[in-house]
C-alpha cells in the first residue's frame, strides 16, 4: 500500500467534506433512480431521508452552521425525490 502523503488538517477537512457530498449525493441518485422505477415508496424515501437527517439534528452538530447547510441541502436533494402529494 502507498503511503499517504502528509496532509494539512485544511486538506483532510476537504476531503471528508468532498466524501460526505459524494455519499450523500450518490444514495440521493440512487433514491430517485429506484422511485422513478417504482421500486422505492414515498414513505421508504421519507424514512432514508429522516435516518440521513437524525444525526445533523443531534445537538452537539445542529449549531454548527456547515451542519445546518448539510440539512438544507439534504432537503432540498430530497424534495424532488419524495412525491409532495
Amino acid at each position: 500500500m502507498n503511503e499517504l502523503p502528509n496532509l494539512t488538517d485544511q486538506q483532510l477537512l476537504e476531503a471528508h467534506e468532498a466524501s460526505d457530498i459524494s455519499a450523500i449525493n450518490g444514495i440521493v441518485s440512487l433514491a430517485n433512480i429506484l422511485r422513478g422505477r417504482n421500486i422505492l415508496s414515498d414513505a421508504e424515501a421519507s424514512a432514508l431521508y429522516e435516518s440521513m437527517s437524525l444525526p445533523l439534528g443531534m445537538a452537539k452538530y445542529a449549531d454548527n452552521p456547515s451542519v445546518q447547510d448539510i440539512q438544507l441541502n439534504l432537503d432540498r436533494l430530497f424534495a424532488m425525490v419524495v412525491d409532495p402529494g
